[in-house]
């Protein structure tokens, strides 16, 4: 039984040269092909696996650049599976300057419950650099509009060790992150991922990396949010109670999942593949009835654990014991080392250990 959905919608106003997600531009036309060819794909899918959907998440991409009619169009397709099993979260990442009355209106009729807003900073500057189409000053009134359209769970996303980015900075932007009243905060280190203009930059020494400054900043996040009362319940996640993210926790505790559209990952059972990471080839290929999965691979159990163990380190709930009767000996070793400890049979990371969270994993992987 299939019970989480993941939906990628690759449009964007602007591509931002930090991102190395399957995304592009495209106008209202080819908007509409493209949700032609995701409704055919989901109708597919209906056929082929059993779903009782628990958690829907629209991301991208920007989903929000879709016209309040498109969006209708595609959320009432899912709507079927919806009205015998309302989903208990469905997520749309949202961009500022895409926000209007009507798409609000639209969103909270099609049963989206949840919106994660891309901030990403409150800085003018960081925002520019970024290649960010919203102003600061966009940001509250956003979620005040949000609010007033019946969306009682927003997240708002942030983005640290920006290429000159200072400490008091970002600590700014975290104020006023708060100040708007989120239900739930994603704060995450700038990645230089390959084949983006960042990672070019870096490459060429126009851009820094420094560890000490991200790793200050990464402190001052877990201080100035958690005073807020937000529990960091993922390293870079953060909620008040009962507003973690289920679709991601999903994610996180090794379920299974679909995905939809170009670029689109899936895992069911011992199966994982990937869409086709072009939007046109993905079309094409819906209109002649062929596939548009690719990169297939069987995960057998031991993946699965490995996975199990590099998600669930991240996570405040950590990780059974028993995961890591393959390792014992180099569990000891992190827990001697500080960098994890162990209560009621499950094994959590040190503020130590999550500042090498990846390394840490790495070690069992």
């Amino acid at each position: 039984m299939i019970r989480h959905l993941y939906v990628h919608v690759p449009f964007c106003a602007k591509v931002c040269p930090y991102c190395a997600f399957h995304v592009h531009l495209g106008g209202a036309a080819a908007q509409r092909d493209f949700v032609a060819a995701l409704r055919t794909e989901w109708q597919r899918a209906r056929e082929e696996f059993p779903l009782a959907l628990d958690t829907i998440y629209f991301g991208g991409g920007t989903p929000s650049i879709l016209s309040a009619e498109l969006f209708a169009e595609l959320a009432c397709e899912i709507a079927v599976e919806r009205a015998n099993h309302p989903p208990q979260e469905f997520t749309l990442e949202v961009n500022p300057a895409t926000v209007t009355e009507e798409k609000a209106a639209a969103w909270r009729a099609a049963g989206v419950n949840r919106i994660s807003l891309g901030a990403q900073s409150f800085d003018a500057g960081m925002l520019q650099l970024l290649g960010r189409q919203h102003e600061p000053a966009d940001i509250a009134p956003t979620c005040a509009l949000l609010r007033q359209h019946g969306f009682t769970n927003i997240n708002i996303d942030l983005m640290f060790a920006l290429p000159g980015q200072c400490e008091s900075a970002w600590e700014e932007t975290v104020q006023s992150a708060l100040a708007c009243r989120p239900n739930h905060v994603s704060a995450y280190a700038l990645t230089y991922e390959e084949d983006t203009p960042f990672f070019q930059r870096l490459q060429r020494g126009e851009y820094q990396q420094d560890e000490p400054r991200e790793i200050a900043m990464f402190e001052r996040t877990r201080e100035l949010l958690g005073a807020a009362g937000l529990i960091d319940y993922e390293i870079s996640n953060f909620a008040r109670p009962g507003f973690e993210s289920q679709h991601n926790l999903a994610y996180w505790r090794g379920a299974d999942y679909l995905g939809l559209g170009p670029s689109a990952c899936s895992t069911i059972g011992a199966l994982r593949w990937k869409n086709v990471p072009n939007t046109a080839a993905y079309q094409e290929r819906i209109a002649r009835n062929e596939s548009v999965r690719e990169e297939r691979e069987e995960i057998d159990a031991a993946t699965r654990a490995k996975e199990r163990i590099m998600f669930g380190l991240r996570m405040r709930e950590g990780v059974a014991r028993e995961e890591f009767l393959t390792d014992p000996a180099r569990l000891e070793k992190l827990k001697s080392d500080g960098f994890a400890l162990e209560e009621a049979g499950q094994i959590r990371l040190t503020p130590r250990g999550q500042l090498v969270a990846d390394s840490v994993a790495a070690i069992f992987v």
